[in-house]
């Protein structure tokens, strides 16, 4: 009983000491990076994908550790085995998705192309080919959606973001921009343009 108490106490301070670690994360963000052969790669900084994949780990290592703790029945053993193996695969699967994205996870912009890599895809296309360009003011986020229909996500938190607000605004179509001037302003800030307030008329 002890030492499910000091497991789930380690839990509680490993849960109040992410929040934590996820700010210092936030601090390190940077809005330029340097880039490479004319390519900016636009990431979220080191270390906060792997935050999360421990904060996802946590519930499930600590459900499949209790399943194994625990007295069970005479007769239900058996459960003792199914629930740590489905929670314990769970956790695995899902934090590993995370430290994949930790690894591989990025986005690269040059003056033609934009590529996506995940931790098991890879999505590579024109500027023109983008259709259409969103803002979303609550997450701080852009999407643009493909002509096929697929989306490209940069969020606010990632080191890059100003070269990706430098790049779209010069090479997105027309179109596009005219069509979206939330999205566009939000574009000019984050690649710190410093936009005229419109001219006044002459009374």
């Amino acid at each position: 009983m002890n030492k499910i108490v000091i497991g789930f106490l380690g839990i509680a301070l490993v849960m109040v000491a992410i929040p934590i670690a996820l700010a210092w994360s936030g601090t390190r963000r940077r809005p330029r990076v340097e880039r490479v052969n004319g390519v900016a790669e636009i990431r979220m900084p080191r270390g906060h994908w792997s935050i999360l994949g421990v904060l996802a780990m946590l519930p499930g290592a600590a459900i499949t550790g209790l399943a194994l703790a625990v007295e069970w029945a005479p007769g239900a053993e058996t459960g003792r085995w199914v629930l740590a193996v489905f929670f314990g695969v769970a956790a695995a699967a899902a934090s590993g998705y995370l430290f994949g994205l930790e690894a591989r996870g990025r986005l690269l912009f040059s003056e033609s192309t934009i590529e996506k890599v995940g931790v098991f895809t890879r999505v590579t296309a024109r500027w023109s080919d983008v259709v259409k360009l969103t803002f979303n003011p609550m997450n701080n986020w852009f999407f643009m959606t493909l002509a096929t229909g697929q989306r490209i996500y940069v969020t606010e938190g990632t080191n890059g973001l100003g070269d990706f607000g430098e790049l779209a605004l010069r090479n997105l179509p027309r179109p596009v921009l005219e069509a979206s001037p939330e999205a566009v302003e939000a574009l000019e800030d984050a690649a710190g343009l410093q936009v005229a307030p419109p001219a006044r008329a002459k009374a």
